[in-house]
């Protein structure tokens, strides 16, 4: 298993985990396409369905297990890539 595939799956049980599902409510396992790595997610009803990224397979999972939560992006940035980028406390420096 490489560094990538050890993360996603540590990814998968810990959103499964935060979320409350139970062990058997919903299944996800990578598998290889002729196209690459994808992931697929089986609901409760035992009907499947096949995500290119590990995204799509959370949302997904999202969806089954925790209807009720609304989906959130998240940004990063490095420090320096913004107009504001100098934010010190709740100010933020002058952009001119």
């Amino acid at each position: 298993m490489t560094g990538e595939e050890a993360r996603d799956e540590l990814l998968i049980r810990g959103a499964l985990e935060l979320w409350g599902a139970e062990p058997g409510d919903v299944a996800a396992a990578r598998e290889e396409t002729p196209l690459g790595a994808a992931w697929r997610v089986t609901g409760p009803d035992g009907l499947s369905r096949l995500h290119p990224s590990i995204s799509g397979a959370l949302r997904h999972l999202r969806a089954l297990v925790a209807p009720e939560r609304r989906a959130s992006r998240v940004l990063f940035m490095r420090a320096g890539d913004g107009v504001n980028s100098d934010i010190s406390g709740d100010r933020a420096a002058d952009p001119e």
